[in-house]
């Protein structure tokens, strides 16, 4: 086995719970890297979290971390306002990047991104690690081997009880479209991201969006905040199969919340139920073939779990961000690219801008 990937991780505080939740669990798991730095806002901070999860160096100074010859590859897990100048700031050190989902603030800073890292020729990944749970890889699988034969269409409904009209001051952000992470583009981008690599992309869309929700009550610290964000997105359209699409995405919601993934084909069916977003994993899988009279449980091969045994019964989440890692440590050692990158991230992006201008102008937007 090569040498460790000494990782350091802009964000990983013990104040930032999704990178103690996910990107430092994931590695703890891994034998192909070590955390060997952490970066937050102030000294006292990082120092405090180095020793927390037992990294040899903090940092206050995004630069200083990527420029460290103690780290080999920089994750940049932070507000998505910031990642557009943290990404700008760790490109010189020319180190490996794994960046969060949404890559940008908007499109033209995703864009502006995917042109550095490769006129660079760094390796690079987006945070969309549904693309490596086991049941999105298996349902893709199947497809392609025409388990439901032509697939007629498909119906995606994800409904989560935030960004509605609850919040709190760590979250008020996500209410702020200029700000860019919200309803949209973080959970309707993991979603569309999943949706369309097992099923092929939009050749033609139609979209609505509602904003149910005028303001938002941060509950911690007693204030109403304006919301200029969408809770409701609706999206009707055809795949370039020529199977025809509609996706809910709704905020808010109080009862029964998770998704719902229908995939209607000729000569079989295929549901992917979850409890929460699909990037967060907890995937059932239930299909009906073309000998089947009803639909029935379906088990996952162990081939689709390449994380280590330790995770094989994790619930999805520390599971499919260590899939994601594995697989871009052999890109950065061996020059694949196994990992979705800057350049989907941008493709992504664009897939959102249509769902936007849509909604706005009442245009059907064509691929």
């Amino acid at each position: 086995m090569s040498k460790k990937i000494r990782t350091g991780i802009i964000g990983a505080s013990i104040n930032n719970g999704w990178a103690r939740g996910t990107h430092i669990p994931a590695i703890e798991h891994l034998d192909e890297f070590e955390l060997t730095a952490v970066g937050t806002s102030n000294m006292a901070s990082a120092k405090k979290s180095a020793e927390a999860f037992h990294a040899d160096h903090g940092f206050d100074n995004m630069e200083d971390l990527a420029q460290h010859p103690d780290v080999d590859m920089v994750v940049v897990s932070i507000n998505v306002k910031e990642h557009y100048n943290a990404v700008k700031a760790v490109l010189p050190a020319g180190k490996p990047i794994y960046c969060e989902w949404p890559l940008g603030s908007n499109t033209n800073e995703a864009l502006e991104m995917k042109e550095w890292v490769a006129s660079a020729n760094l390796a690079n990944a987006i945070g969309l690690q549904s693309r490596q749970a086991p049941a999105i890889r298996y349902v893709k699988d199947l497809l392609a081997e025409g388990y439901v034969g032509k697939v007629l269409s498909a119906n995606l409904k994800i409904s989560i009880d935030g960004m509605g009209g609850v919040g709190d001051k760590s979250s008020a952000y996500l209410f702020d479209r200029k700000i860019g992470g919200n309803l949209l583009t973080i959970v309707g981008g993991h979603n569309l991201d999943a949706f369309t690599y097992m099923l092929g992309d939009f050749a033609e869309l139609s979209a609505l969006t509602a904003q149910q929700f005028p303001e938002v009550e941060l509950v911690d610290i007693q204030k109403v905040i304006k919301k200029t964000t969408d809770d409701q997105i609706l999206i009707a359209g055809k795949l370039t199969s020529g199977a025809a699409a509609n996706v809910h995405i709704q905020g808010g919601v109080k009862h029964q919340t998770g998704l719902t993934l229908e995939i209607f084909g000729d000569k079989g069916t295929i549901v992917l139920s979850a409890p929460a977003s699909i990037q967060f994993g907890s995937h059932q899988l239930r299909g009906a073939g073309p000998t089947d009279n009803e639909l029935r449980g379906l088990t996952i091969p162990d081939a689709y779990y390449w994380a280590p045994q330790s995770l094989k019964n994790d619930s999805g989440i520390v599971l499919n961000m260590a899939q994601a890692y594995r697989k871009f440590a052999q890109d950065i050692q061996e020059g694949t690219s196994l990992t979705p990158t800057f350049e989907d991230a941008v493709k992504l992006h664009q897939l959102l801008d249509a769902v936007e201008k849509s909604a706005q102008t009442g245009e059907r937007q064509y691929f």
